[in-house]
């Protein structure tokens, strides 16, 4: 039986168990090697015997359900990794929430707001800083 924060591998493919339901688990992946950061990666700080977690990256914006019968559990991550798993996919799904809404309705926390036809910086232009 499955339970949160178990390491598991279907295929060539290794993940974190975040929620479990009676057929269904929800996954978030884990990739190893140079992939870029994302708001909501997660570097793992401890890993089990079982399953070394060195070098790898939690994403966990590309969290999915899957079968709870295909996944093998190979190990378990500490709970203090599983709290900044959950607490990733929370921002991310605030930040996602945010997305969503019209241009215009959030204001901008920007020092001076957006300068309509700007252009960025010019050389030689005064600072306002």
């Amino acid at each position: 039986m499955l339970t949160r924060g178990d390491v598991v591998v279907r295929g060539n493919r290794q993940g974190i168990v975040v929620t479990v339901t009676e057929t269904r688990v929800l996954v978030v992946p884990i990739v190893w090697g140079t992939a870029r950061l994302h708001r909501a990666d997660v570097v793992p700080i401890a890993w089990e015997a079982t399953f070394s977690l060195r070098g790898a990256i939690i994403h966990c914006g590309q969290w999915a359900w899957a079968d709870a019968g295909r996944q093998k559990r190979v190990g378990q991550v500490c709970v203090e990794t599983m709290r900044m798993v959950i607490a990733a996919m929370r921002r991310e799904a605030e930040a996602r929430q945010t997305e969503r809404l019209p241009a215009g309705l959030v204001r901008s926390t920007l020092a001076f707001g957006p300068i309509m036809g700007s252009r960025g910086r010019r050389v030689g232009a005064p600072s306002l800083g």
